[in-house]
């Protein structure tokens, strides 16, 4: 194992290549698998790494998420997420490393292409505002997926790297097999295009930066499959480095089974004014989102102007009910002026119907009182105003049963019922199944954040248990092919921040990425 990076030099000559220049083909490399790092929003808690997937990267194989890895010569915990950020708003469209060494993996391995070679590239700038140091960036590819991501391991297979000031190395399973100081020239910006080509089981293979090519050869044949890490060596925890438009030959992602899923977003992105607005955020990692635009004193529907294109559900229910404050309300009951209610908000929605996903009913209306007249009355006059447009409905636990009706207008249908497993839930899903038309497409609400109705039950509490709990849901669906959504709660409606809960979002996003 070599030592950190300003103490690898040419120790053994003999070990070493200069270097035989080679034509190289990458201009011929169709790319299966490219992302740009523009549009993710860099927020804590996960900082943008695996946000807006599903726009940034391009390709038939997109939709692949990464994972922090300590990129050390040693055995490490993963950095914190701020070490590695995408889009930060000093270096947007990037994917940036701080504060000290780490890498990134790609969670797909990297395999030959239509042409049958393994091709990578990306862009970096080792030392943003540099072109002295010696601190570098690396493209690494290892026959060993458990690897740091640092050049030197016994389990990369090919790692190129180049230094701020120009020098340019390459590794191969713990050997320096290429050395050639202040080669290469940066750009106009200080960055610098690493490729990489090799065909599996061959023990030679082509590497260039910014025009400076060499053939280099490998300690072991190259794998059939390998996995991808980019790194950055920092020893001045003020300085930042950087890697733009990643591309690739071929992937090979695991397959992204989520069943019939075709929606996944959050119950009260925005409720009130006071609450804030968090549609921004979450735009990345989410299609359908609940809004609330009908504050006390106005309509906000300026909110809906945040919503990607057709992904806000916008709730109606002040519109329609009132004197619905709790359960089995002997005076929840449709407002007097009802329809002039509706016609006030629906004109508000009008001009930003290009935004809008569907409209969501009054929350839990049998459970808060309503009758099934009154809600159907609601339903009638939505389908009325918009009848293209999904109406939706979702009931309180206490009330799916066999007797539940649900009136035909209701494109839309779920349940709550929180502090439980996909495994409780399930049987109240196919009893929803049973007196719902095969026509009405089915939501599920997995719980997202600590709630207070949980108490101190096992299983609901932590972001480890509430993130696995998100993939149950989706087991939960892959089940129950009417199920189309799921509609996570319990962000922002509780006092639990979303920077606690880094595990929960990092699994809407790797969901986000599968579905989207």
């Amino acid at each position: 194992m070599l030592p950190p990076a300003r103490m690898i030099v040419v120790a053994a000559a003999a070990a070493l290549l200069a270097g035989v220049p080679a034509p190289s083909s990458a201009a011929d490399t169709t790319f299966g698998f490219t992302d740009s790092f523009d549009h993710a929003v860099d927020k804590d808690p996960t900082y943008g790494l695996n946000d807006a997937l599903a726009v940034r990267q391009e390709g038939a194989q997109r939709g692949v998420a990464y994972s922090r890895t300590p990129g050390l010569w040693y055995k490490s915990p993963a950095p914190r997420p701020w070490y590695s950020q995408v889009n930060h708003a000093k270096h947007p469209g990037t994917l940036s490393f701080w504060l000290g060494t780490s890498a990134v993996r790609l969670e797909a391995p990297v395999v030959a292409g239509a042409d049958g070679r393994v091709a990578a590239q990306v862009t970096t700038d080792p030392v943003v505002g540099d072109e002295s140091d010696g601190a570098w960036s690396s493209l690494v590819l290892s026959a060993d997926p458990a690897v740091t991501g640092y050049v030197s391991e016994a389990g990369v297979s090919l790692a190129l790297l180049v230094r701020s000031d120009g020098g340019v190395q390459a590794f191969s399973h713990g050997t320096m097999v290429l050395d050639r100081p202040g080669a290469a020239t940066p750009d106009a910006r200080g960055r610098y295009r690493l490729k990489v080509g090799v065909r599996p089981g061959a023990d030679t293979a082509t590497v260039s930066v910014n025009g400076v090519t060499a053939q280099v050869a490998l300690k072991k044949a190259f794998p059939a499959r390998s996995t991808l890490h980019l790194g950055a060596y920092i020893d001045d925890d003020r300085t930042t480095t950087t890697f733009d438009d990643l591309a690739i030959a071929a992937v090979a992602p695991e397959p992204g089974d989520v069943g019939s899923l075709r929606y996944l977003g959050y119950f009260a992105a925005r409720i009130t004014e006071a609450g804030g607005n968090h549609l921004p955020e979450v735009r990345g990692r989410s299609n359908l989102n609940w809004v609330n635009i009908s504050d006390y004193s106005r309509y906000a529907a300026e909110v809906l102007e945040s919503c990607a294109p057709r992904s806000c559900l916008v709730y109606t229910g002040h519109e329609f009910f009132s004197g619905c404050d709790a359960a089995g309300s002997p005076t929840c009951r449709l407002h007097p002026d009802h329809r002039e209610r509706w016609r006030r908000l629906a004109d508000k929605v009008k001009p930003h119907m290009d935004k809008v996903a569907g409209f969501y009913l009054k929350d839990e209306p049998f459970h808060k009182g309503a009758s099934y007249q009154d809600l159907r009355t609601s339903a009638q006059a939505v389908k009325a105003t918009f009848p293209d447009a999904p109406v939706m409905m979702v009931e309180a636990s206490t009330k799916v049963n066999s007797a539940l009706r649900v009136p035909p207008e209701v494109d839309w249908v779920g349940f709550d019922w929180y502090c439980r497993t996909g495994a409780e839930i399930e049987p109240m899903l196919r009893t929803l199944e049973s007196v719902t038309g095969p026509e009405q497409k089915l939501f599920l609400m997995p719980q997202a954040a600590p709630l207070k109705a949980c108490g101190s039950k096992a299983g609901y509490q932590s972001d480890a248990d509430l993130a696995e709990l998100q993939w149950d849901y989706v087991d939960l669906a892959r089940r129950h092919p009417r199920v189309i959504g799921l509609l996570a709660f319990g962000l922002w409606v509780e006092s639990t921040p979303v920077s606690r809960l880094p595990r929960t979002i990092e699994a809407h996003e790797r969901i986000a990425a599968k579905l989207l």
